[in-house]
């Protein structure tokens, strides 16, 4: 089975190959329309002697983060083959740079993620995710900061701001990361519900003291997050962060939104110590899978963000 990316130029391969996966027919037009958009790695074909017989539809979440969205075979083939077959490709094409493959603890990614694992992916950091209703949410706590927004501070002191209340942080990746692009990530991610006015910089006696940025999904009039909640190293240890999250809680509720989804890095203890003291339950866990790299001893080089 040799796996490839799908040609532009033969859409009819991926369309036609809708009946072998007892699928709905696909719209050739809005199919045309995806592939223009995604990374031709998005759409991967397999042929099996000259014949299409599987397909994998992906999509980049940003520069850096892959999320495979589907792998389907044809009747009467073997899933386990053409799901090591696309997961191989994929180790071949990202050993070469900082790309992550996007997966999860739920049932239906359990087969993938034995995929990845066997074609020599490792799972380089894990996230774990928490939730809670906040219907008419109060924070508990007495909050002495007064507060500004990205609208009213602009985006390159923002950036600033958010940059040194990061500093420090063993789960942020300071030898490469490139602060104001990972801030335009957050706003490409935010989309159509990003709002300025919601972004805000905690200040204590007139110095910023710390970062947190509420945040709608789009598409849903009841969910929301914070993206993130930081404290500027001299205002640490005092129970800010805690006091920062459920201000945030308090400022979703006050503007409709009626369950909070929140996530950090698993071995991030005192930000799962705060989702555990403003009530938040854990749901799940994702995984990011990055390429097995070995050093010439053969050991295992693989740098995750914890490394760095």
């Amino acid at each position: 089975m040799k796996v490839r990316p799908l040609g532009r130029s033969e859409r009819e391969r991926w369309t036609g190959l809708a009946g072998a996966l007892s699928l709905p027919p696909e719209d050739p037009a809005a199919l045309e329309a995806e592939m223009a958009e995604e990374d031709e790695r998005c759409f991967l074909i397999a042929l099996d002697e000259g014949e299409c017989v599987a397909r994998m539809r992906g999509r980049f979440l940003n520069s850096e983060l892959f999320l495979i969205r589907e792998m389907r075979v044809a009747d009467g083939l073997d899933m386990s083959v053409a799901r090591k077959a696309f997961a191989s490709f994929l180790l071949a094409s990202f050993s070469g740079d900082r790309t992550e493959i996007l997966s999860s603890d739920r049932e239906e990614f359990r087969a993938t993620n034995a995929a990845l694992k066997e074609a020599g992916f490792v799972v380089g950091r894990e996230k774990a995710f928490v939730a809670r209703e906040i219907a008419g949410y109060r924070s508990p706590y007495v909050d002495g900061c007064a507060y500004r927004t990205l609208a009213e501070i602009g985006e390159d002191r923002f950036v600033e701001i958010m940059t040194e209340a990061s500093r420090g942080d063993p789960f942020e990746d300071a030898v490469t990361r490139d602060p104001m692009r990972d801030f335009r990530d957050l706003i490409d991610y935010a989309g159509e519900m990003f709002d300025p006015t919601w972004w805000r910089v905690a200040f204590l006696e007139g110095a910023p003291a710390g970062v947190v940025l509420p945040q709608a999904f789009t598409g849903s009039t009841r969910e929301g997050t914070l993206f993130y909640v930081g404290v500027l190293e001299d205002f640490r240890g005092q129970g800010l962060g805690r006091t920062l999250h459920a201000g945030g809680l308090e400022f979703l509720a006050d503007r409709g939104i009626t369950r909070y989804v929140g996530s950090t890095d698993r071995r991030n203890l005192p930000m799962l110590a705060v989702f555990a003291a403003n009530g938040c339950q854990q749901t799940r866990t994702q995984f990011f899978y990055k390429p097995l790299r070995r050093d010439r001893s053969g050991h295992d080089a693989t740098r995750t963000r914890e490394d760095t």
